[in-house]
């Protein structure tokens, strides 16, 4: 290279001429190019390429062009890699790499490469840093087969670690343990050995000589096998001792000082040798029973042993050639056969034609020298039938001695368990009932026909996983926790039934649903069975029947208001034609309004009892302090209920705020109350209780959530079951003609379903009644009920109050209303239809309050009340409604109940106006 370098025109370069160059470029030259060592130097701002005889491996096909060219150019294809390194060596500090993986291009394709370099700061005569020297070392080859060998080792230790033998290596003339396969830890009860002496490790092979055939290895260099060795081992820390047998070879591994290790191997032959064990004492035993078969048949004794005449079990001598010798009695007792019959013959005379073959093949077996343990063929008897006989055969002394058991009757029940098997599975395949298996964690593991049709899935599809997580209950919200928790009580030991509702495929279905445990002889829980029978179709029956007594209950609705209406429009008509009659006394006639008005009172408290059982009542619900409602109540039904009666009123603590209509609710508990008294007529105690409820899963019609829950409990004669099945009915009474109109309970059962709660009965004869009024919980802290005064006069004003719109289709009840809008102080505008109404706003009406009827031909009130509030907003809207549910209405409009007095309309035009102009501050 040193003529090379000569020979090269360096004045093309940023160098120069040489006579140009620098003593520290001269110099650094000579070292490089004197040492053995690959080595380059990197000179000036190009850092321009010089390097030695050894370097030039290194550069490949790139060699005839490398020499004074830039090293980003020579070393392109690794510029990225070493770039960091040169910044730091141009700036002050060495480097040093050591197998550094670089893809090169120096032959025109990728090679994979591996290298140890430094690369040293070259300084110039002004202690500039002007270039770096770099020395290096392909050190691929060296890389590589170090990749290699480490890879050989992994797969040598995984080998290790699969494999089925026991390995261990133990090291030094202490054989410690210095490695033992997963197989070896199995043998020896999983011992943490490694690091330890033999001795220490494990004492009990010390006791059993296996340390002194170790240390036999260690002196002598000579390997030890042995095979079926006996080992007694404690398998367990603090257990039992086992007995294992072994097949094992002590290695000696030994390097150019002697002995260092000895390394264990082999395998655990315990099944196997026991196995032997046991073939070996049959044998014996039929070797002894055959040679005495042997000594009978030579000798011809008359005096057979006691065993050959009484065994159950049917003994034979066979020759070479297949022909009988001997047979014992037992041959007579089960076929028929006697030993005259047999003896002489060959072995398959009476054999069954199809199992033939197979005694042939035996008796061939026989004559190579091998014993036949166990076969099957069947042989007639004296009388036709077959039977199936188990044979063990073994030669002896140039005989066959042979030893059969009738196993008929063995297979006849095993086949009639398998039959009987298949009927239960066909059972379980066809039962109408929803039926599968579980494990006690909830793993379905098997669900028959009718479970998988429901679902509409697969076998495949919910085997395996757990019962709550199956389709059958996973497509209903919170039903999968339901069922979880009905699965754990069945777990515990307990049978569990529910009444369930679930979304499938097919739609909304109903199931009884009853999970029970499975336990075994012991008594111990080995599985669970859910089993469901559909009652959707009973369910339907039932609601249609329901309905058809709805029906039935209808007619009797009929007549019994029909009888109670004309009862109450008698006083009224009467009243009526003496206000007509001018003729009449002032105090006649002031009497007969007082009746009428009375009459026209209860008439409405009839029709408000019909809407609550209807279930159709326009309520208007609020957040009620419960409570509070009660306590003050209890002084009226006190005063009413008699001297006999003795009331407690126990009321909880911390209540909570209940969604009711307060006079409804105050209706209600009358009602129930006077009931509870009529229940008492010799006197007893009558309890209005207040109580907070939780229901924590879905019960019957009660979804999940909080409830108060009003009690009226009474101590009287109480209802048999057929009462309280009937005691909601409307009309149905037990209190006799003309004392009540059966229609209590029912006003009670309608007014807590249309809150969404439920009323629930509970009595026994002779041990009183409690009744529950279950109200939702409401969201705002709870308002106390106030009593108002119903006869409060009704202010009127002769002001001017603005425009009221008064929309009904009844003329007669139009003109009562206009009357008191008018008597306030408002200029009242007629319509009698929403059609109508719509018209005048579009013609520019703009009223400040308008008064609607609900149900009218065409457009309702509270479609009407909605087009109204769209349009003009600050329009107070009253609707009077008597018959109607609240979902049709709108929130934040005032409800007028029909029939109302005038002080009630004009209290509710109030609230509605001053609802309107807070809506609009």
């Amino acid at each position: 290279m040193a003529a090379k370098i000569a020979a090269f025109d360096w004045a093309s370069t940023p160098l120069g001429p040489i006579a140009d160059w620098p003593q520290s470029l001269r110099t650094t030259i000579a070292l490089m190019l004197d040492s053995r060592f690959a080595m380059c130097l990197c000179w000036g701002p190009e850092l321009t390429l010089f390097y030695n005889d050894a370097y030039r491996p290194v550069l490949g096909g790139k060699e005839p062009r490398a020499l004074g060219q830039p090293l980003t150019q020579i070393w392109s294809d690794v510029w990225d890699d070493i770039r960091p390194l040169v910044d730091s060596a141009m700036s002050g500090a060495s480097t040093w790499s050591e197998d550094m993986p670089l893809t090169m291009l120096r032959n025109g394709y990728p090679e994979e490469t591996y290298w140890t370099f430094s690369y040293t700061p070259v300084r110039d005569e002004a202690d500039a840093i002007c270039g770096f020297l770099n020395i290096t070392t392909d050190v691929t080859r060296m890389v590589l087969n170090e990749r290699r060998l480490r890879a050989d080792v992994e797969q040598l230790g995984r080998m290790f670690e699969q494999a089925p033998s026991f390995m261990a290596m133990l090291t030094g003339p202490d054989h410690v343990f210095q490695y033992a396969n997963p197989a070896y830890q199995r043998l020896i009860g999983n011992r943490e050995v490694v690091g330890r002496p033999v001795a220490e490790a494990l004492p009990e092979a010390v006791a059993q000589g296996y340390l002194d055939l170790l240390d036999g290895v260690y002196r002598s260099a000579r390997a030890y096998s042995a095979d079926g060795a006996r080992f007694v081992v404690q398998a367990t820390p603090g257990g039992a001792s086992v007995e294992r047998y072994l097949d094992f070879v002590y290695q000696p591994i030994t390097d150019d000082r002697g002995v260092t290790g000895i390394f264990v191997q082999g395998v655990d032959v315990t099944a196997r040798r026991l196995y032997d064990l046991a073939l070996r004492e049959r044998e014996a035993e039929l070797q002894t029973i055959n040679s005495d078969l042997e000594r009978q048949v030579i000798e011809r004794a008359r005096d057979r042993s006691l065993t050959w005449q009484v065994t159950p079990d049917l003994l034979a001598v066979v020759d070479p050639e297949g022909t009988i010798e001997a047979v014992n009695p037992a041959w007579t007792q089960l076929l028929g056969w006697d030993a005259e019959e047999l003896t002489g013959h060959s072995w398959w005379a009476h054999v069954c034609d199809d199992d033939q073959p197979v005694t042939r093949a035996v008796l061939a077996s026989l004559r190579a020298g091998r014993p036949v343990r166990s076969f099957e063929n069947r042989w007639r008897t004296r009388g036709g039938s077959l039977r199936t006989l188990s044979w063990v055969a073994t030669p002896e002394g140039g005989r066959f001695y042979c030893s059969a058991r009738d196993v008929t009757d063995i297979q006849a029940a095993a086949e009639a368990l398998s039959r009987s098997q298949a009927q239960l599975r066909v059972l379980f395949e066809t039962s109408y009932q929803l039926q599968a298996m579980c494990t006690l964690d909830g793993t379905l593991t098997d669900a028959n026909g009718t479970v998988l049709k429901a679902l509409e899935a697969e076998f495949d599809d919910v085997v395996g996983r757990t019962l709550w997580t199956t389709p059958w209950f996973s497509g209903t919200p919170g039903m999968p926790e339901h069922v979880r928790t009905l699965f754990l009580r069945a777990a515990d030991g307990e049978t569990v039934r529910d009444e369930i509702a679930v979304d499938l495929p097919s739609g909304r279905r109903s199931y009884d649903l009853s999970i029970r445990p499975i336990r075994d002889p012991g008594g111990r829980i080995i599985a669970i069975v859910p089993e469901a029978i559909d009652t959707t179709e009973r369910r339907n029956a039932e609601a249609a029947l329901r309905q058809s007594q709805k029906l039935e209950a209808m007619g009797q609705l009929t007549g019994g208001v029909a009888h109670d209406f004309n009862n109450l429009l008698t006083p009224i008509v009467t009243a009526l034609d003496l206000a007509a009659d001018p003729a009449s006394r002032e105090e006649r006639r002031t009497r007969m309004i007082a009746v009428a008005r009375r009459s026209a009172d209860r008439a409405a408290t009839l029709v408000q009892r019909l809407l609550a059982f209807s279930r159709r009542q326009p309520l208007q619900p609020v957040d009620l302090d419960v409570g509070s409602l009660v306590t003050g109540m209890a002084d009226l039904i006190e005063s009413s209920s008699g001297p006999r009666i003795q009331m407690v009123v126990d009321v909880g603590s911390g209540l909570l705020p209940a969604v009711a209509d307060p006079n409804q609710l105050e209706m209600a508990i009358l009602n129930l109350s006077v009931n509870a008294c009529d229940a008492m007529p010799d006197g007893g105690v009558l309890t209005l209780g207040v109580r907070n409820r939780t229901i924590t899963a879905c019960s019957g019609d009660l979804a999940a959530g909080e409830y108060v829950v009003v009690s009226v409990a009474d101590t009287g004669h109480g209802m048999d079951d057929a009462t309280r099945q009937r005691a909601i009915e409307p009309f149905f009474s037990t209190k006799g003609v003309g004392r009540g109109t059966g229609l209590g309970l029912s006003m009670a059962h309608g007014l807590a379903s249309q809150l969404g709660g439920r009323l629930a009965i509970d009595s026994t004869p002779g041990a009183g009644t409690t009744i529950e009024l279950w109200l939702p919980v409401g969201s705002r802290p709870a308002a106390a009920h106030e009593h108002h005064n119903e006869d409060q006069d009704v202010t009127t004003t002769g002001d001017s109050r603005g425009i009221a719109l008064v929309v009904d289709d009844e003329e007669a009840v139009r003109m009562c209303t206009a009357d008191a809008l008018d008597d306030m102080g408002f200029r009242v505008i007629e319509a009698a239809s929403a059609e109508e109404a719509i018209e005048a706003l579009d013609g520019g009406l703009t009223p400040d309050v308008m008064v609607t009827d609900h149900l009218m031909p065409g457009m309702t009130g509270a479609e009407l009340a909605r087009s109204v509030r769209t349009r003009l907003p600050a329009t107070a809207v009253v609707i009077v409604s008597g018959y109607t549910s609240m979902a049709d209405f709108g929130p934040g409009l005032t409800i007028l109940s029909k029939p109302f007095r005038q002080h009630e309309l004009v209290a509710s035009v109030e609230a509605a106006v001053l609802a309107s102009q807070s809506a609009a501050a």
